[in-house]
């Protein structure tokens, strides 16, 4: 006997299945690893960084800066190697600026430097590093190199809402001797700055696994009180990049005062 199957039943079945997905990840370290995997395949984004609390300087005359309302916004095109950035340090004499890249032309506007644009070709070095040239993968290698190493601790935390989307959330607990392993802080002591460990928390969308936010606070008799937030979002969206305009801009080698 040959039964039919009700279309109804047939959609309701596709349905199903297409709301469930890909299984939720509930390795910390794997959704680190495939969530930075998925950001740098990325081709354009927007970040933002905010600093807030006091920070000071090491030593007997360093002094202490109020971090408040420090901030970075950019755009960036990876592929056509443009970005556009605004920056304001109130607690650095008030320095505000911009800064616009579009391929080798570089234009820059502070409030130290007047109201004109700086403009300057070629200071944007379009081959390869002088350091170790690493591909996504490799990248990526190494963070799960480092993740496993000896006292590094990487939790899940409960999923958190991001925007109108539900994000993962992992902690990462870094010793001091993981950090001080590394051979450019080789003569650094990471102790006297993060205590027993850097705490830093991560937020993944659960969908895409684009990173969304990582974020870290230091309390430190040395450096200081302090947070600092990185949030990325408009991920992959057209960005359109234009220069300043002719009569606002003068050419010449990019410099700022005291620099």
């Amino acid at each position: 006997m040959v039964r039919r199957v009700s279309p109804v039943l047939v959609v309701m079945v596709a349905l199903l299945a297409a709301c469930q997905g890909s299984p939720a990840l509930t390795d910390p370290a794997e959704i680190i690893s495939q969530g930075l995997k998925a950001t740098v395949d990325l081709k354009s984004f927007h970040v933002s960084l905010a600093l807030n609390g006091t920070f000071s300087v090491p030593g007997s005359t360093g002094g202490s800066f109020n971090l408040d309302s420090t901030s970075l916004e950019a755009d960036v095109d990876i592929p056509a190697r443009n970005a556009h950035l605004t920056f304001a340090v109130p607690a650095l004499l008030g320095l505000s600026g911009d800064v616009v890249v579009i391929g080798k032309d570089v234009w820059v506007k502070t409030s130290m430097t007047g109201t004109k644009w700086m403009h300057s070709s070629n200071q944007v070095p379009t081959g390869a590093s002088p350091g170790e040239s690493l591909s996504p993968d490799q990248m990526v290698d190494k963070v799960k190199e480092f993740l496993a190493k000896d006292g590094v601790v990487t939790t899940k935390m409960d999923d958190v809402d991001c925007g109108d989307r539900k994000c993962y959330q992992v902690s990462v607990s870094v010793p001091p001797g993981a950090i001080a392993s590394n051979a450019p802080l080789a003569s650094f002591d990471p102790s006297t700055v993060f205590g027993d460990a850097l705490k830093v928390n991560m937020l993944f969308d659960r969908e895409k696994l684009w990173l969304t936010e990582i974020s870290t606070s230091i309390d430190s008799d040395k450096v200081g009180k302090f947070s600092a937030t990185l949030t990325f979002s408009k991920f992959d969206e057209a960005i359109t990049f234009s220069p300043p305009p002719s009569p606002d801009v003068t050419e010449g080698e990019i410099t700022l005062p005291g620099m």
